[in-house]
């Protein structure tokens, strides 16, 4: 993929990571949210759908899940493998062009994604490829986007209504806030 409507091309994300930018840095206070969400399971599947440079791969790692980092950007998975973890992989993939060869049909315990979905064409279509073909029953999904308003549209936010839209079909929503204007969806499939 050389443009996409979404968002930037992958040579602009590929310079941004070649550089050593960063798009909302993981901080402490998002981890200790994240982990009174996400109940750490030692032994299981998660994939970190647009992983950059891996942060927070190797954070989902420590925390005990065997983990895949996917992004369409090399430089930012060359980045990624500088520092190894045995039980951390990446693979490069657009999210656009449906399932990474490879993904074991539900076969994820979880799915994050952060700071992805308003870069995707359709991140509504995405998420519920992800709830009915990547997950396991009783999965989850670990989202973060940035909220901004119809009026100041920017690349890479979404409305309150969009953000809203994404909870449909999921048998458990829960909303937090970050910093600034991050908000956090913790979803859950159906277990039976």
């Amino acid at each position: 993929m050389t443009t996409d409507s979404a968002g930037p091309a992958v040579t602009t994300w590929d310079a941004w990571a070649d550089a050593g930018q960063t798009y909302h840095p993981l901080t402490d206070v998002e981890l200790a949210a994240f982990a009174r969400n996400f109940p750490v399971r030692c032994g299981h599947v998660a994939v970190d759908a647009g992983c950059g440079t891996g942060p927070f791969a190797r954070q989902l790692h420590r925390f005990g899940y065997d983990v895949t980092g996917i992004d369409f950007s090399e430089s930012a998975l060359t980045a990624a493998r500088r520092t190894p973890m045995v039980g951390v992989r990446y693979m490069r993939h657009d999210l656009n062009e449906g399932d990474p060869a490879g993904l074991p049909l539900h076969g994820i315990d979880l799915v994050v994604s952060r700071l992805t979905l308003p870069f995707l064409t359709n991140p509504g279509a995405w998420m519920c490829r992800v709830r009915e073909r990547w997950l396991r029953r009783g999965g989850r999904m670990y989202v973060v986007v940035p909220v901004v308003t119809a009026q100041g549209r920017q690349p890479g936010g979404m409305t309150e209504r969009e953000i809203s839209n994404l909870t449909r079909g999921w048998a458990q929503a829960v909303r937090y806030e970050l910093r600034g204007s991050l908000v956090c969806l913790a979803l859950r499939t159906r277990a039976t």
